[in-house]
């Protein structure tokens, strides 16, 4: 995981707010250590977004989007308020060249994007919620990436050869046992197709989807494998070439595709019609059936470089996790009905040793009771 780029995505990345604003009458939607969201805040912002958003987000989806906004904005706050916080507390601050090297990183990452901004300036002058806003989003994701980074760099450095070894030897014997799969489909395939060959050019039809309802992994089983008429493209490649080529009422070789083995039978050809008047034009169809075998596909083996470094990202993501819901559980936050679903859950408090009943003890056993002997329960 790119942990240089992580402040960016929690703070940036969800439009993180500050609190400044004198606090009014309304309600305060989140408190996080003392400091406070409103509700008023929250809902200005939300409009701000859908305001820059212009008409890309339709009309349907606008409730949807101003409730994401809003969760957006009220995880955001807690970040910010837990992790910037942290981050002050343990001295980190931001330097001129943690800045340059900030905005290299950024104007990189969304080059690609329609309409990127050609400068962090012309960025930070196009934001929904305000210029110094920005600036200050931008200060704080270098700070959580210090944070992080430093927290992360605790941990001793895990070798992850062995594991990755193991998934490649993984990989390796399922692609064995799916090469014994696929001439199993093949040879259940051939048979198939083998019962076919000797029945009469009129019985054809009926026993086609006889077997088409008994061995057909297809939900158009169901219907003896008829799969209704079709255009050049809405099948895969290999399926599509064969239906419209074959003659009507015969049986196909077995075709192979991602899916498995075919067996395909076009049952009617239609011919495509040109647009006459009123009357749009109609390419070219045909209606077919199919018996399907499935067959497991074999995947690619990948490098053992490439898997240690998937199994160490997926490391350091799990880790940022843990780390932030750590800080996040030590903080106090409160919120409203709306927003409760921020509030981390108490962690359950572990049960106490159960305390022994010495009242009846007596003080001192008596010296006999060393040698007694001690009956052992039985279960019932």
């Amino acid at each position: 995981m790119n942990i240089k780029m992580l402040g960016a995505a929690l703070v940036a990345g969800v439009m993180a707010v500050g609190c400044t604003e004198k606090e009014s009458v309304d309600e305060v939607a989140l408190s996080v250590n003392g400091a406070k969201l409103m509700q008023s805040k929250i809902d200005s912002d939300v409009a701000a977004i859908l305001k820059a958003q212009g008409d890309k987000i339709p009309a349907a989806q606008q409730e949807y989007a101003k409730q994401s906004f809003a969760n957006q904005i009220a995880q955001s706050f807690i970040f910010e308020k837990v992790l910037i916080a942290k981050a002050k507390a343990d001295g980190f601050t931001v330097t001129d060249a943690d800045r340059k090297k900030r905005e290299d990183e950024f104007l990189k990452a969304i080059a690609k994007m329609p309409d990127a901004p050609k400068s962090l300036e012309e960025y930070f002058k196009k934001f929904p919620l305000g210029e110094e806003r920005a600036r200050a989003e931008f200060e704080n994701g270098i700070l959580i990436d210090k944070l992080l980074k430093a927290e992360q760099a605790k941990s001793p450095a895990k070798d992850y050869s062995a594991e990755a070894q193991k998934m490649i030897d993984g990989i390796v014997a399922e692609n064995a046992k799916a090469a014994n799969a696929e001439g199993d489909a093949l040879k259940k395939i051939k048979d198939l197709k083998a019962q076919l060959d000797k029945v009469s050019a009129k019985d054809l039809p009926a026993k086609f989807a006889e077997l088409a309802k008994a061995n057909s992994a297809c939900p158009s089983s169901a219907k003896g494998g008829d799969l209704g008429a079709f255009t050049h493209g809405q099948m895969v490649k290999e399926f599509d070439e064969v239906a419209f080529k074959l003659p009507v009422n015969k049986v196909s070789e077995p075709v192979k595709t991602q899916f498995g083995y075919h067996l395909i039978m076009t049952t009617k050809k239609i011919p495509e019609v040109k647009a006459q008047g009123d009357k749009p034009a109609e390419p070219e169809k045909v209606q077919a059936s199919h018996i399907l075998i499935k067959a497991a596909q074999k995947r690619d083996v990948p490098k053992k470089d490439d898997v240690v470094k998937y199994l160490k990202n997926n490391a350091e993501r799990q880790f940022v996790q843990d780390y932030i819901m750590k800080q996040v559980k030590s903080a106090k936050i409160e919120a409203s009905d709306k927003f409760k679903q921020f509030v981390p859950p108490a962690d359950e408090p572990k049960a106490a040793p159960a305390a022994k009943d010495t009242a009846k003890a007596p003080a001192k056993a008596p010296a006999k009771a060393a040698s007694a002997p001690v009956e052992k329960p039985t279960k019932k």
